[in-house]
């Protein structure tokens, strides 16, 4: 929206007053929850609108360091590792793999101006259109450094969601964020209210960082149902992520509202549906109603301005919010071909005979959550994985009747060493019996001497005490699945790797300060920048570094991340708090 630029600090705390109108309309509309988060945000969050004015201050300092229309068009390409968390109660909303991947390719398209509606922009707007050269991968590195699709799944029993960010933590049903400096976090799930997504703008809470979008309005294909099945809420949502605010300002029709862009004429209110060239408002010519960051239909809006382009990629320079994104490795699949290929191991049968009494009907650890009906005596879970950090974990398992309850022994194991059988010492990680249909929970700790990577966990439920880990039994049922062990022995015993040109972490396990030995052909005088995060993705504030020394005192016994970078070179490690 074209406007002389007011003070930052005073247009955001407005904001926090101020948020969209609640509008009386069906699922036939855009409705977008992120203005509304935002002022609950700043309500609750008091400095929030500072840290938001600082990072608006730094946007517009960015913009006027180019002198020229071909410089404020011109973007610094980065591409952006995905994190997609999946919530699903239903089987239609446990959308697919290549339903995930066309939203993936909506973002790269819309991003880089590879839309292939690119051409219907109006000619008074199409020298404006922009290439903000920003793009997206599913995450191929997870936050300990293991292999992943870059997806997460999780059946809930939970049917819909608020904006409340109940979603983004396990403790509320949800599933936990992924580092924010390292990864765009994407949650689907079904919003309620008619609300087809929302954003976390940057400056806000790590822990709750990135973007939600209603199942049915997320990708291509699949459960995308129109007239939002193109992937542009996703296109939407993930620039208010990169600081884009609504076109028109959020002003109501009041025609005095800004969206911090000097190149978007000024505009009334939202568009719906699909509007036809011209549609004027606020003295304008017309509004530039094709913009993403408008309330048309998908098939409606297809393109950012130049000075969108210019304000989303001012947080990727220096001193921007989100820079620490251009060098994460979520993107890059660990290994690069150096390590070879693990050995194959193949595990002894179980299995019940007879399922006709009682059988496994719920498997919870992590991101596994199986319900099922009988399986023949044994189920082959293995393809489904969750990580499964070293310290205490919780599983969650129930038995299924056929009528009485009768008294069944759980056996659960993890072959720690990856050595292909549970008969090592700590192997059996739960053991307990119930005559109950209702759901049982153990607490187990993964020793740190476990082996880091894939291994086996198998649960065996038998109406018989002595059955073991191998073996056909009577009545009951195996199921087995893989757990990916993280912050194992290998882990701490390499520390980090000794190559001249890398960081090094000693002592490790430390207890009250970790070194870091920069590398030997690093500048000495270049500033370090440390940042350190739990196993659940959440950053640590408040630990002090001098000079090379990081104080760790403060911190709970455990295993941690951390991210050192001296602006040239950037380590991502593991370390260990006794």
């Amino acid at each position: 929206m074209k406007k002389t630029f007011y003070s930052v600090a005073l247009g955001l705390a407005g904001l926090a007053l101020t948020s969209s109108p609640v509008l009386a309309q069906g699922p036939q509309h855009r409705n977008c929850g992120s203005m509304d988060v935002l002022a609950q945000q700043m309500a609750a969050d008091p400095g929030l609108a500072q840290r938001m004015a600082s990072i608006d201050n730094q946007a517009l300092q960015f913009a006027a360091q180019k002198t020229n229309a071909a410089q404020r068009g011109a973007a610094a390409a980065i591409t952006i590792p995905v994190v997609v968390h999946v919530l699903y109660n239903t089987t239609a909303q446990n959308i697919s793999d290549a339903q995930i991947q066309s939203q993936i390719d909506v973002l790269n398209a819309d991003f880089q101006k590879l839309n292939s509606d690119a051409s219907s922009v109006p000619s008074a707007f199409a020298s404006l259109a922009a290439n903000p050269s920003i793009g997206f991968v599913l995450a191929k590195r997870d936050p300990s450094g293991n292999a992943t699709t870059g997806i997460e799944r999780k059946q809930v029993t939970q049917t819909s969601w608020g904006t409340d960010d109940k979603m983004k933590k396990t403790t509320t049903g949800g599933l936990n964020a992924w580092p924010s400096g390292s990864y765009l976090n994407l949650w689907v799930c079904n919003l309620s209210g008619g609300v087809l997504g929302y954003a976390q703008f940057p400056g806000g809470a790590t822990a709750t960082d990135g973007v939600v979008i209603l199942t049915t309005a997320f990708g291509k294909g699949g459960s995308a149902t129109a007239p939002f099945n193109l992937g542009r809420t996703g296109t939407h949502e993930v620039g208010h992520w990169l600081n884009l605010y609504h076109i028109w300002g959020d002003d109501g029709t009041a025609c005095t509202g800004s969206d911090q862009v000097s190149d978007t004429p000024n505009q009334a209110d939202e568009n719906y549906g699909a509007p036809t060239y011209p549609q004027p408002s606020c003295s304008n010519t017309s509004d530039m109603f094709m913009n993403y960051m408008d309330y048309v239909d998908d098939r409606a809006m297809y393109m950012f301005s130049t000075g969108q382009s210019t304000r989303m990629n001012a947080l990727f320079a220096t001193g921007g919010s989100r820079a620490s994104l251009k060098t994460s490795l979520g993107g890059t699949a660990p290994g690069g071909g150096t390590t070879p290929p693990p050995t194959t191991v193949t595990y002894c049968t179980s299995k019940g005979t007879s399922v006709g009494y009682e059988w496994i009907d719920l498997v919870q650890l992590g991101s596994i959550n199986r319900s099922s009906a009988a399986n023949a005596g044994y189920y082959d879970g293995s393809a489904t994985s969750t990580n499964l950090a070293v310290g205490s974990n919780t599983i969650s398992y129930s038995a299924g009747f056929a009528s009485t309850g009768y008294t069944e022994y759980w056996k659960i194991y993890i072959d720690y060493n990856q050595d292909g059988d549970f008969t090592d010492s700590g192997e059996l990680v739960a053991s307990r019996s119930s005559n109950l249909a209702s759901t049982l929970s153990s607490t187990f700790t993964v020793p740190a001497t476990a082996k880091n990577g894939a291994t086996r966990l198998r649960l065996v439920m038998s109406d018989n005490s002595a059955t073991t880990s191998c073996g056909s039994f009577s009545y009951g049922e195996t199921e087995d699945y893989t757990v990916t062990i993280t912050g194992g022995a290998s882990a701490r015993s390499t520390r980090l790797a000794a190559g001249a040109d890398q960081f090094r972490l000693y002592p490790n396990p430390a207890s009250s300060v970790l070194n870091i030995a920069r590398p030997a052909t690093a500048d000495a005088e270049l500033p370090l920048t440390v940042r350190v995060y739990d196993l659940r993705g959440a950053e640590i504030h408040g630990l002090t570094l001098a000079g090379e020394q990081l104080q760790v005192s403060t911190l709970a016994k455990g295993i941690y991340l951390l991210t050192v970078s001296d602006g040239q070179t950037t380590s991502h490690q593991r370390f260990v708090k006794e």
